[in-house]
């Protein structure tokens, strides 16, 4: 059985977050000033994180990413309900 949560509960767990949930909340409310920061932010805490802890980082969201990725791929050329 897999398990997923409602969408509203999982935006607000992730708002629930103390730092992220911050920065998330303000690039929601004002994207024109505050999206620049937030990107700035996670690319410095990906840099941060893979200074520290080396390229197992690097690897480990390459890894998350691909699936991802994938996904968007696949909905972004998705034919959805056209007959062939």
């Amino acid at each position: 059985m897999l398990l997923t949560l409602p969408l509203r509960l999982t935006g607000r767990l992730v708002l629930a977050i103390p730092l992220l949930g911050g920065m998330c909340r303000e690039v929601a409310r004002n994207p024109e000033r505050a999206l620049l920061p937030f990107l700035i932010n996670l690319l410095m805490g990906i840099a941060l994180a893979s200074w520290i802890f080396g390229p197992v980082i690097i690897m480990a969201l390459a890894l998350t990413l691909a699936p991802v990725m994938l996904v968007t791929i696949m909905l972004a050329s998705a034919d959805f309900g056209r007959a062939l």
